[in-house]
């Protein structure tokens, strides 16, 4: 089963957060393979803990490249660019490498989160990432890395990543773009996202950045009046997927969807099962 919908200018794809967990070899290259025989066709490889070397990183877009799942990167976790001097430096180096490896696998997106306020106001807190991300960006070119710098939606009301905010530092710095984690939106805006109507909403704010392409993250979240606080398979949450879904497809959106659910592969799949759904709603 091919997860790869064609209409008339789009394709949407699915697929996993890491190597799938039923996965019995754990090399990115196996959970590659893996993933296509699961029917998905794209994968976020994650440097939560390592990173791979420059020569894994070639042979893993080789074999993406013949299976033809599309890769993304996420950087690693804790990103701060909102610190201090040495959180900064650290930050900028834990991207920079993650824009390095991700453009030798041949990845679309290089995801990161961005920082928290701390003590700062959240007008200065956007002050210093607008600064620091242009550094970044400046830095890549400057090395001829050229992959799309993604930038998280985050479900914790303390940290830096709001829609509005992610939207207008993407506006301020060339070469970024949003990642829409839907579960993040609905869990700090405590349960916003409900009807096709919501979910329209969220495009509709990056209609300023003439987005040809969205990716999008995706997860059940427990969540309470702080926002986010645990990720929990899909059926388990209360936003409706098959919402997010039909507004997919009467938009003709091009997207790729990850699963970011505990149960990664298998929600990839439930998703894949939406979307079947949702097809047959829209006709």
């Amino acid at each position: 089963m091919l997860i790869s919908f064609y209409s008339t200018n789009s394709v949407i794809r699915i697929g996993p957060a890491g190597i799938p967990l039923s996965c019995k070899e754990r090399t990115t290259v196996d959970g590659i393979i893996y993933t296509r025989c699961l029917g998905l066709s794209a994968m976020e490889i994650r440097f939560a803990r390592s990173f791979v070397g420059e020569e894994e990183a070639k042979e893993i877009k080789k074999v993406a490249k013949k299976t033809d799942v599309a890769l993304y990167v996420h950087a690693p976790y804790y990103i701060n660019l909102a610190g201090n001097k040495n959180n900064v430096e650290m930050s900028r180096k834990k991207i920079e490498k993650t824009m390095h490896i991700g453009h030798l696998m041949g990845a679309r997106i290089a995801t990161t989160h961005l920082g928290f306020y701390g003590s700062l106001s959240k007008k200065e807190t956007l002050k210093r990432i607008v600064k620091n991300l242009r550094d970044i960006r400046n830095a890549a070119l400057e090395e001829g890395v050229e992959i799309l710098l993604g930038l998280e939606t985050m479900g914790k009301k303390e940290v830096f990543g709001s829609i509005d905010e992610i939207v207008e530092v993407c506006r301020r710095v060339s070469g970024t773009v949003p990642v829409l984690d839907m579960g993040h939106i609905h869990s700090r805006c405590l349960g916003c996202l409900r009807e096709k109507e919501d979910f329209q909403r969220i495009f509709d704010k990056l209609e300023c950045l003439s987005l040809s392409h969205y990716l999008i993250h995706l997860t059940g979240v427990k969540y309470n009046s702080e926002g986010e606080l645990y990720h929990i398979p899909l059926k388990k949450g209360d936003m409706p997927v098959v919402k997010l879904m039909e507004c997919i497809l009467e938009n003709d959106y091009d997207v790729t969807i990850i699963s970011e659910s505990p149960v990664v592969e298998h929600d990839a799949v439930y998703a894949q099962i939406l979307l079947d759904r949702a097809m047959e709603m829209v006709k």
